[in-house]
């Protein structure tokens, strides 16, 4: 997508302003205009899983299966088939021991090397035991490797008044489930009562602005789902009202429905990008300070990772290769960011993904078959490529593939990726990335200062 003077050079209309004819020729003789070339894609060799295992950055702890809320859209409910069965069943403290051992074992001593452990649920702290000898443990595996040590954990917080002092006193950072206003939030029902959970969540939250107000400024963030019955704006509006907080807020899990729940789940989806929209032509001032939250801030920023001088500042090998080689979609790296345990014993490298696409298993011993792993990723690389290669967005794809509906069809002829950009698409992405960028000038330059890739 080319500006339309440039066109007209291209095409020698007489018409054209003859700084535009100056340009073509510019552009032209430095390969601007040469007809598309396939991308180049590569494989993952053994040699980077098992780097990816040592530098691993988080291990999270499916502590266990049970949850106090049965929340209407919850990911291990009713609606969804990505899961082992739900069984009120907690993790073995043995084998999340062994894993803890295992990746200590592995890592570099230095407070320059980072480990986050995290824990999941269902509601983890129906299981604080597990939690607290989960912590003494890594505690005392860290006194010889001397580790950036931190602690985090998803939570529905209706629990939290229980053992507050001890979160508190181990720093724990808490990613807290709220999805705006009483009725915003009311998908989130006790499961004993079915009860709107709001009220318990509030005043939960409240006693610790004011009891432990540092902890909560520096430790508590906020996660939003968006439905129905909420919108940008109420999330929004609610939670930096009350707490003075940016939430972070998700769509709805559109993947891996039960066949019979996906009227009800379409219904009770919604949009975030249309929403976010919706909210900004407000103009207010809190949905202008949003903007940087936005899904298309985020579309232009990783525009930006790959069509910017920050690429090459980050990556400078691609500055003095003749072809550049990437990775088909943008899946992780096995175990890059994180290992993911569940109570079922089961190892991913994520807890997003399907339990189905499980990478090793943890009991006596941690069994990962790197071999298999990297046999597996390239099986998929191979097919994926054949669809990415006439991508007009291979570069920053954004796409797990793991969230591809249709990954196990991946070698057939009915295989579809909805990611997937065509020339028109591509068309309308680079309007909406430039006509944001006219609109809000000065975002290039924070945008650039804040993307060089790592």
């Amino acid at each position: 997508m080319v500006h339309p003077e440039l066109i007209k050079a291209h095409e020698n209309l007489t018409n054209a302003y003859p700084y535009y004819f100056k340009k073509y020729e510019y552009l032209k003789k430095h390969g601007f205009f040469e007809n598309l070339k396939h991308a180049e894609f590569d494989t993952i060799k053994e040699s980077m899983i098992k780097e990816s295992i040592v530098k691993t950055k988080q291990i999270v702890f499916e502590v266990t299966d049970q949850c106090n809320l049965n929340c209407t859209y919850c990911a291990y409910g009713e609606l969804y088939d990505c899961f082992d069965k739900r069984s009120h069943k907690n993790m073995n403290i043995k084998y999340a021991i062994n894993l803890l051992k295992y990746i200590f074992d592995l890592k570099h001593k230095g407070k320059n090397n980072k480990l986050t452990i995290s824990f999941y649920g269902g509601e983890p702290l129906l299981s604080i035991n597990f939690i607290k000898r989960i912590v003494e443990v890594a505690k005392q595996l860290n006194y010889e490797k001397d580790l950036d040590l931190i602690f985090t954990m998803t939570t529905n917080a209706t629990l939290i008044h229980k053992c507050i002092d001890f979160l508190v006193s181990n720093k724990f950072k808490l990613l807290v489930s709220l999805d705006g206003n009483e009725v915003n939030h009311s998908y989130r029902m006790f499961s004993k009562n079915k009860k709107n959970s709001f009220k318990k969540v509030i005043e939960n939250l409240d006693m610790i602005q004011k009891d432990y107000p540092d902890y909560f400024i520096n430790n508590i963030i906020f996660n939003s789902v968006l439905h129905n019955r909420n919108s940008i704006k109420d999330i929004y509006e609610f939670i930096y009202a009350r707490y003075h907080k940016i939430p972070r807020i998700a769509e709805l899990n559109m993947t891996d429905i039960k066949p019979d729940k996906k009227v009800l789940l379409e219904n009770m989806f919604l949009s975030k990008r249309k929403s976010e929209e919706e909210y900004q032509k407000e103009g207010s001032y809190l949905s202008l300070k949003m903007t940087d939250k936005t899904l298309l801030y985020r579309e232009i920023s990783d525009f930006f990772k790959q069509y910017s001088i920050n690429f090459y500042i980050s990556y400078i090998s691609a500055l003095l290769d003749n072809e550049e080689k990437y990775l088909p979609t943008s899946t992780c790296l096995p175990f890059d960011k994180k290992i993911f345990l569940t109570n079922r014993n089961k190892l991913l490298p994520c807890e997003k993904i399907n339990y189905k696409y499980s990478l090793g298993k943890v009991n006596e011993s941690v069994m990962i078959d790197i071999e298999e792993i990297t046999r597996q990723y390239n099986f998929y690389y191979n097919q994926l490529k054949r669809i990415c290669q006439y991508c007009y967005a291979y570069r920053y794809c954004g796409l797990c593939m793991f969230k591809i509906e249709n990954l196990d069809r991946l070698n057939t002829e009915e295989f579809v990726c909805d990611a997937f950009y065509d020339k028109k698409a591509f068309q309308n992405k680079l309007h909406r990335i430039f006509s944001f960028l006219e609109k809000y000038p000065n975002e290039i330059s924070n945008i650039l200062e804040n993307i060089i890739t790592v």
